[in-house]
């Protein structure tokens, strides 16, 4: 009994470990994600121009990443505002120990990046819009 807990009970408590830590890079990958969206929402939102709103793009793009993100210093963003079009981009490496200490995991695997896009138009026309369409297609 005691030899079969000494070559299990190491492989149990890795593979948690190893799930906790997993579980961190998808959190990473969420988060990416969300500030991305939240950047080119609140850019597309209030200011009109496309000078204006590129500049408050780039002005407020330290602070909306920041440093909460696990296992890495740096964020790499880019934006773009073009026309009715808002496009937000970046990407980070998540640094493992075991990549490049003891090179079992290939640095590769632990690169995230992200590019969301969103248009400029009036989210409460266009709920209107399918209010309407749903009433008629109810008979209404």
């Amino acid at each position: 009994m005691t030899l079969e807990a000494s070559l299990v009970v190491p492989w149990v408590i890795f593979i948690v470990v190893w799930i906790i830590y997993l579980g961190y890079f998808e959190y990473d990958r969420c988060l990416l994600f969300q500030d991305d969206y939240m950047l080119a929402a609140q850019t597309e939102e209030g200011i009109r121009t496309v000078e204006d709103q590129s500049s408050w793009m780039h002005g407020h793009m330290a602070g909306q990443y920041g440093s909460k993100y696990m296992g890495t210093r740096h964020v790499e963003t880019s934006g773009e505002v073009t026309g009715s079009e808002v496009r937000v981009s970046s990407s980070l490496h998540v640094s493992h120990p075991l990549s490049y200490h003891a090179g079992i995991i290939p640095g590769s695997n632990w690169d995230i990046s992200d590019t969301v896009r969103i248009d400029n138009y009036s989210f409460t026309k266009r709920i209107r819009l399918f209010r309407s369409v749903g009433r008629v297609l109810d008979g209404g």
